[in-house]
Formats: structure tokens, sequence, C-alpha cells
């Protein structure tokens, strides 16, 4: 912990180690710290070299190695609820994202069903600027569908933002889905022209650092650099497209088992945990994938491209944060700040079709899905679920899911009374981060009249956990989005995921034992399943949930498909409709 500054007698100021000194009666004590909050959008757990992974993240280890990494640190399985929840501190059900925009159910009505932020919850960015703090972002918000809920008007001085969930990462702003249409608002003024060299996560940093440099000095900060990388489309710039030529020859389960090998020697994983494995589809299904060594030469090249590209924008992003930590460092305040990452959900495996309001007709027009232009402007190319099962290794499924695929995260905690104490397997969640800012920053929000008469934060300060104090703050963490829900009590794990992902029963699983959630004990300890299912209803009910009437997702084999699919491919999938 940086010295308290103190006065001497006489009025001097004592520099240097902390000696013993005469404290100013007027002294209000330690400066109040800074952060900095990264949040990475459906990186993989494991896409980091710290987790095992192979893909070069220094920056990102080095925060790693130099604080507290978190391994049970959970998430919502879609990036805008998580987001609401990182700013709030309280559950997405009461915070206004009870479901993303645009995929509300019928049933699903109310302030908290309209996707996006309200006034009845108090954002950790108009909080601390109510107490002395400058306050910056830059890059995905995705927590507005009106201006009231811009970033500009939640508490954020200075701000560069894309409004909605995704977009090309290049300047051509073409849109992912019909209904969303790129919004870039800076300071709440829309931008309408990006420059030509413009690349998401460079200009992301770039613009942080330009306003942290236009800061006061003497007051703390709070900045959020919120990146929309490796969120599809896998894009980067042309020097950064054959960064990992070759790399991944050897096909998406040698990476997986490579990675789990390496988890198992860190001591992430008991030794020779089994891992779930995505299903195989019948043959005369598009969606089959052989064997990879039964692969002709030329099919293995095209397949391994996707993570090819996904890892160069995952580096590419880690230089960008390193580039971020390196400004404050050479400021001379990267040990008054502590510096916070992590991602929104798990890796992302369906192909483009997935998105609400896209068809194949839309898709044409607007975008290329081609082997040669992976990872070029104009491209829609997605990581698909072989390798989005590499990406999050050791766990089962992905992005959407309440699988631990789908909801942990790496949380990597970084700062002036957080010691360098490598893993740490206590259970929290992203509710938790804004009460651990107020903690730091010495914010009650219980007492504080800015809180009067809305939703206090409902997570808990990870300090005690952080410093070494206490070895964990919780216990529990539900989850639940789109009809698919999930619970964690200590070692003990319930979740239901719908299809076409999974079965849409409930299923029982020891993660301390199978971390990859593939032996189901649902049969085998009935009493356990329903203590378990008791204590969710009570999550349930204590933030007023609503369970979708019918699924709001539409999403079937067809659009899980990243494929290009020519007429033969289309007639497979109606066929295979007409049999369900």
């Amino acid at each position: 912990m940086p010295c308290v500054r103190t006065l001497l007698l006489g009025g001097a100021l004592a520099s240097g180690a902390c000696a013993v000194a005469l404290e100013d009666p007027h002294d209000t004590g330690p400066e109040p710290p800074n952060f900095l909050v990264i949040v990475a959008d459906d990186l993989g757990w494991s896409d980091i070299g710290v987790l095992g992974g192979e893909i070069r993240t220094p920056s990102i280890d080095r925060l790693a190695q130099e604080g507290t990494l978190v391994t049970s640190f959970y998430v919502a399985p879609t990036c805008a609820p998580t987001r609401a929840m990182l700013m709030t501190g309280v559950d997405h059900h009461e915070a206004g994202l009870g479901v993303q925009s645009g995929l509300r159910a019928s049933n699903q009505v109310g302030i908290n069903y309209e996707g996006q932020l309200h006034d009845g919850v108090v954002t950790v960015a108009e909080a601390l600027a109510a107490h002395g703090y400058q306050t910056s972002m830059t890059g995905k918000w995705h927590l507005a569908n009106e201006d009231a809920q811009g970033p500009h008007n939640r508490g954020f001085q200075r701000s560069f933002a894309l409004l909605t969930g995704g977009a090309s990462h290049f300047a051509d702003q073409r849109p992912i889905a019909p209904v969303e249409i790129p919004e870039y608002v800076r300071d709440g003024e829309p931008v309408h022209e990006l420059p030509a060299d413009f690349y998401s996560s460079t200009a992301y940093a770039g613009t942080l650092i330009d306003f942290l440099e236009q800061r006061d000095a003497n007051a703390p900060f709070f900045a959020y650099l919120s990146f929309t990388a490796p969120h599809d489309p896998l894009h980067v710039p042309d020097e950064w497209l054959d960064r990992y030529s070759g790399a991944y020859a050897d096909g998406p389960v040698a990476t997986r088992r490579a990675r789990a090998e390496r988890q198992e020697a860190l001591g992430l994983i008991p030794d020779g945990a089994g891992l779930w494995n995505y299903p195989r589809f019948p043959a005369w299904f598009p969606n089959h994938a052989a064997p990879w060594d039964e692969r002709p030469a030329e099919q293995r090249a095209k397949d391994a491209r996707r993570m090819e590209i996904y890892a160069a924008m995952v580096e590419l992003m880690d230089a960008e944060i390193g580039r971020v930590v390196d400004y404050l460092a050479a400021q001379d305040v990267l040990d008054d700040t502590y510096v916070l990452f992590f991602s929104d959900n798990g890796a992302s495996s369906p192909g483009p079709l997935v998105y609400p309001g896209v068809t194949q007709e839309w898709f044409e027009e607007h975008w290329t899905n081609a082997h040669d232009r992976r990872g070029q402007p104009g491209d829609f190319t997605v990581l698909g679920r072989e390798w989005a099962s590499a990406a999050v290794t050791p766990w089962k499924l992905f992005k959407n899911s309440v699988s631990e695929g789908g909801i942990r995260s790496p949380l990597i905690v970084r700062g002036p009374a957080v010691a360098a104490r490598g893993f740490n397997p206590a259970i929290a969640h992203v509710t938790d981060v804004a009460p651990t800012l107020y903690d730091l920053a010495d914010i009650q929000p219980a007492s504080d009249s800015l809180f009067e008469s809305r939703t206090l934060p409902q997570g808990v300060s990870l300090m005690p956990v952080l410093t070494g104090a206490a070895p964990s703050v919780r216990e529990s963490v539900g989850v639940h989005l789109f009809g698919n829900r999930g619970y964690r009590r200590g070692q003990w794990k319930i979740s239901n995921t719908q299809p076409p992902l999974s079965t849409g029963q409930w299923e029982l699983f020891d993660l301390e034992a199978d971390p990859g959630e593939v032996r189901n004990l649902a049969e085998a300890r009935p009493e356990l399943l329903e203590e378990l299912l008791a204590e969710y209803d009570g999550y349930l009910e204590r933030h007023g949930v609503i369970l979708p009437a019918e699924s709001p997702l539409t999403a079937g084999l067809r659009e899980l498909y990243p494929e290009p699919c020519d007429w033969w491919c289309e007639l497979r999938f109606s066929i295979i409709g007409l049999l369900n």
C-alpha cells in the first residue's frame, strides 16, 4: 500500500518510506485509489497464457502474476446482463436487463425487462463521480435503448462508446444484425464517421489514454475499458492476419487437450479430469465434423484459420491492455491503481444467423463468409463450436449456456493492497465488483443519499479474499437467462440449459471432482438436487425473475452452423426441420 502522506512539524511534507511523524489533525487519511476496469467480450476462460492457453497474452499474464486471479468468478451467459451487474452491483433482473434488448418473451413485462438500465439503480460511475472521481469509458456500452441511459448520462464525464452489442471492428460500421445498427457516441454526441484506420481495440485503448491524459492529476479516476474483442465478426488489421499461421494445425481437440494438461500441471483441475466433448452429428448433417485426421489437408487449413484469426485478435487486445497499463506506469500512478480484468461471458460458438432478424438474404447482402477473406473487412468470421470448446477448456459448452463454459470467467485484480497471491478458488460474482470498488473508495451505499429509494448493491466486497484476510465471502451464485438456469453452492452445481445446446433437464454436478460437468448425479443424489432446487427458487423470488413463457431464442442447428451454406446444405437443414 502506498505510504500515507503526512505532515511533519513545521509543515514540511514527509517523503520516502513512512517515517514516524506527527499527522496533521486536518489530514483526511490515505488518498483514494484509482480504478481501471477492463472487460473482454466473449473471451474463453483458458485463452490467456496464465490459465494454460497458448495465445500470447503477456500483459494480462503480468497483471495476474502481480496480483490475484480468482478462478471461480461468475458472470451472465451473455454480455449486456453481465455489464449491467458490473455497473450497478445489482442482479440484472432488477437492473433493467432481465433480458437483452429485443429478446423479451411475451410474459416478461415491466421496467426490469426493457433491455436497458433504469433510474432505480445507481451506476458505479455515478457513485464515484459524486465522491470526487473523474470517470471515463471507451468501448462497448450495450445498456441503453434511449439516450437517457447512455454512458454520458449515467456517470461518465468522458466517453467514447459503441451503444449497440457489436459491429464490424473496422471503420465501415457494418451491423451484425438489422436491429443493431452501430451507434458510436462521444460524450453523448453521435459519431457518424470513424477514422479510416479505425480498429476497435486500438481505438478504445488510445481514446482512453487521451481521456486520462486530459484528467485533473489531483483527482482519483475510474476508467472503464470495454472491448468488443474477441466478439464476432473476428477481425484483425492486415499485419496481424498471419500472426498464428500454422499454429493450430493439430486441430481443436488437440488444442483443448494440451490446455487441459497445462491446467493439470498448474493445479487448476484434478489430474485426469474428464473433459466434456461436443456432440458428434450424423455424417449427413451439415453440422457434422469428421475427426481432424480424417479431414483433407485443405479442409483442416480452412478450419484452423478461424482459430488463427481469433488468437491474433486476443493477442492484439492484450497488446492494447499493455499500452494502457504502461501509460499508467509512465505517469507514476499504476501503483495507486486497482486494475481489474475479466470477460463478460464464455467464448461464442454459433454462426451469424443467430442474431435477431438476420436472414440468409440479409446476411449475403451485408457480409461475406469466405475462407480466403477470414479476418478482413466485410467478412463475418466466427469461431464455431469446435474452437469455442477449446477456448473454454476445461469447461462445458459456451456463451448462452449456464454450463461453466458460458458463465465462468477469469477475474484478475492487481492493486496496492492485493499481494501477488496466484490463483484463488473463492466463489465470486460480477455483482461483487461494484461493492469492492465502493469498499476501496470508502463509499457506504446504505447511508449515501445518492442511493436513497434506489436498489442497493447486492454483491459483497471481495477485499477480504483479495488480501488473504478471509478464504471466501460468498458460498453460492445463481443465474438465469432465456430460460437457462443454474445455481452453484460450494462444490455442487445444478444447471438446466435449453435445447439445442442441452436437454432442458436439471442436472447435478460435483465441480470439485468433475469440473467438466461430465457425470450427471441427478439420479444418484435426488435429495441434494431437491435441496439445491429449493435454494435456487429462493434466488428467483429474491430478484423477481420472470421465467419466459416461450424461448426468446430461435437458434436451432441452422443458426449454429458457422459455414457458408449452399442449396444442398439448405435442403438438408429443411429435412432436419421436418424430422423435428
